[in-house]
């Protein structure tokens, strides 16, 4: 996170985005809001939030769809085709707009070269979740219980995403037994993981402190460097006794490429201002999401540098996708 931190700060205290005459006008027509996962995970419910805030910015309106499917690939790849307009937009993630390049070779779209950056939105935090039927309350102890077992441990993530690669890591590093259950997104995963089907799960913190503060899952502890601020209260996985146990992603903005210099500044000044905003602020906190915003200068080069450390972290855990 810290990286992401000092790339994005440095910008943040001088944003002023200037909006040529072509782009007043805009938008004239509804804005298509890609989410390449499933409806009720993290990255669904902050599109819902920041659409209903720059609704009334867009007077002209805002369609969500939800396109899943094939770790958010299908979705992506379909923003990535779009005309580039700036009437269809995607919330994209550290893998959909990412490490996804490393694990598809014949992924039909490039993360970098298809797309225009927009705002960098947050950190992406998650947190190692587990059924209240599993007696642990710390790393170590649910470690602990894991290798009493008869049988291997499960894991829940979607294959190919950040998830993945903690719960792998943490297999790794713990030295147990423990198997990929594919789904599609953690909404999905949620009732499994509740029901004791599978194990553990490392959920975006969006999605998994809400689950946690109404008792249907027990939080254990977050993977970056840093606490959240909106969990001070949960250690980190390095507290909790794993060196060098750190693993972050992101959530931003994008729009198809060659879209017009002059609307990807105005839909970022835009969406930064959302991001911002005071009744946002406090749905973030509750949410357990931390705003950042950026220039899309400074998102990009965000987004090619965190290339080399995703397949640093792809290559130690071997987390492949078949």
């Amino acid at each position: 996170m810290r990286r992401i931190l000092a790339a994005a700060v440095t910008v943040l205290a001088g944003l002023v985005l200037a909006v040529p005459a072509v782009a007043q006008d805009y938008p004239s027509r509804p804005i298509r809001w890609v989410v390449p996962f499933p409806p009720g995970g993290p990255t669904d419910t902050l599109s819902r939030i920041l659409a209903a805030k720059l609704g009334e910015t867009w007077k002209a309106g805002i369609v969500i769809e939800n396109k899943g499917g094939a770790a958010g690939a299908i979705g992506t790849d379909f923003v990535a085709k779009s005309p580039p307009d700036g009437y269809t937009i995607q919330l994209g993630t550290q893998s959909t707009n990412g490490s996804n390049k490393i694990f598809y070779p014949n992924l039909p779209y490039d993360p970098i070269t298809d797309f225009e950056p927009l705002t960098l939105l947050g950190t992406a935090c998650m947190v190692l979740v587990i059924p209240n039927s599993i007696p642990a309350t710390t790393p170590k102890e649910l470690v602990e219980w894991i290798k009493k077992q008869d049988a291997p441990a499960t894991y829940a993530a979607v294959t190919g995403s950040s998830q993945h690669i903690a719960a792998e890591l943490l297999v790794r590093r713990a030295a147990f037994k423990g198997g990929l259950v594919p789904y599609r997104g953690s909404a999905q995963a949620q009732p499994d993981l509740m029901a004791g089907r599978v194990t553990y799960m490392f959920d975006n913190l969006p999605s998994a402190l809400p689950q946690a503060r109404a008792g249907r899952v027990k939080a254990l502890a977050q993977t970056c460097r840093t606490r959240s601020s909106s969990a001070p209260d949960l250690p980190t996985m390095v507290e909790a006794g794993f060196p060098d146990f750190v693993v972050d992603g992101w959530y931003g903005m994008f729009a198809p490429a060659k879209t017009p210099k002059a609307i990807v500044d105005k839909l970022s000044a835009d969406i930064n201002k959302a991001l911002k905003d005071p009744d946002s602020l406090e749905k973030w906190k509750t949410l357990g999401f931390d705003p950042i915003g950026s220039t899309p200068e400074a998102f990009a080069k965000i987004q090619k540098d965190d290339l080399a450390y995703w397949k640093m972290m792809i290559e130690y855990t071997g987390v492949k996708v078949e």
